[in-house]
């Protein structure tokens, strides 16, 4: 009988508790290099869809924009991308949240000059019912390793 009654509790746990959902390795860096990708294929589009509501973009130089201030950039032509290469990126798992960091290698044209370094980044994503969104980026400028 007290056996019966585990394997039953068992069962309805089973059924009742969700299987895990936590955003995982391959997914979060996925997201990290769809990100990059959609910049430098100036994809307003898909960055408005990837971004979360509240997204922050914190730039190397330290100015700060949100979501609708970052993509109105791009969308405008005020800046663009033409070089993003993130490298070494790791993966900080927080559940439904993860972290990705690493370096990156960015060439951009912002109010007609061209802006070139080398950084490191952090960017933070969180698996939601409309998918993986990315909810902030921040980069510092490094020194380049040759």
């Amino acid at each position: 009988m007290k056996s019966t009654l585990i394997f039953l509790l068992s069962v309805w746990l089973t059924a009742i508790c969700p299987a895990e959902t936590g955003l995982n390795e391959a997914e979060a860096t996925a997201t990290a290099r769809q990100w990059a990708g959609l910049l430098t294929n100036s994809d307003v589009n898909g960055l408005e869809t990837l971004l979360a509501t509240d997204y922050v973009h914190t730039h190397g130089t330290g100015k700060v924009e949100s979501k609708q201030q970052f993509v109105e950039a791009l969308r405008s032509g005020a800046r663009k991308y033409e070089r993003c290469e993130m490298k070494d990126l790791r993966f900080i798992s927080l559940g439904n949240t993860a972290v990705v960091h690493g370096s990156i290698d960015v060439e951009a044209l912002a109010r007609g000059k061209t802006i070139e370094g080398h950084y490191r980044f952090l960017m933070v994503l969180t698996k939601t019912d409309q998918g993986i969104k990315v909810v902030s980026y921040q980069a510092t400028p490094s020194e380049k390793k040759e």
